[in-house]
């Protein structure tokens, strides 16, 4: 079980799930410069946060058909068809652009779907403006700003109840502050 973090040791479905998305990010299957750090941290803030195995299973894998050769067909054969169908609902679709055309359409498909998916989706945006706030600061676009923003206040409407809203909050102030340091200096 070397390289497993504590909160994926033992059932045997969120080990396996890892194992996949470590593979998938580093191995073969890559693309890009995607690694594990960040579903293992969303997989983490949910398991902490009391979810179910199935939800962070598939926080473990959310990025996998984004960033890797895995396929989504794989990860239903593999870890059945509620990880596959949180899994889908996680993966933007590639063929919408703009950007802000693509991220207002995935926003809405998560808000719209679960509070299962919409708490992986919260989850996610939290490990991301944290990573952001200790690597780029004020390097973070306008627009990507404004789709994190965005997201906060349909999750805030679309699932209350959430976990991490808060959090997020905060990690955005944090993001406009750096922000606004880097424009004045």
């Amino acid at each position: 079980m070397d390289g497993i973090p504590g909160f994926a040791q033992g059932p045997r479905l969120l080990e396996e799930a890892y194992e996949l998305a470590a593979e998938a990010h580093h191995g073969a299957r890559r693309r890009n410069s995607t690694n594990i750090d960040h579903p293992a941290e969303v997989g983490r803030l949910l398991h902490d946060a009391g979810y179910d195995d199935e939800v962070v299973a598939a926080a473990l894998l959310h990025d996998v058909i984004e960033d890797t050769e895995t396929d989504l067909a794989e990860v239903g054969d593999r870890f059945g068809p509620r990880v596959a169908e949180l899994v889908c609902v996680m993966t933007e679709d590639a063929s919408i652009e703009p950007y802000e055309e693509r991220k207002a359409e995935h926003r809405a498909r998560v808000s719209d779907h679960s509070t299962r998916a919409a708490a992986i989706y919260a989850a996610d945006k939290l490990a991301k403006t944290r990573a952001l706030h200790h690597d780029e600061g004020g390097n973070l676009s306008e627009a990507k700003l404004d789709h994190y923003r965005r997201t906060l206040i349909e999750l805030r409407e679309a699932h209350p109840e959430l976990p991490f809203l808060e959090e997020l909050a905060d990690a955005l102030q944090d993001l406009d502050a750096d922000r606004q340091h880097a424009a004045r200096s």
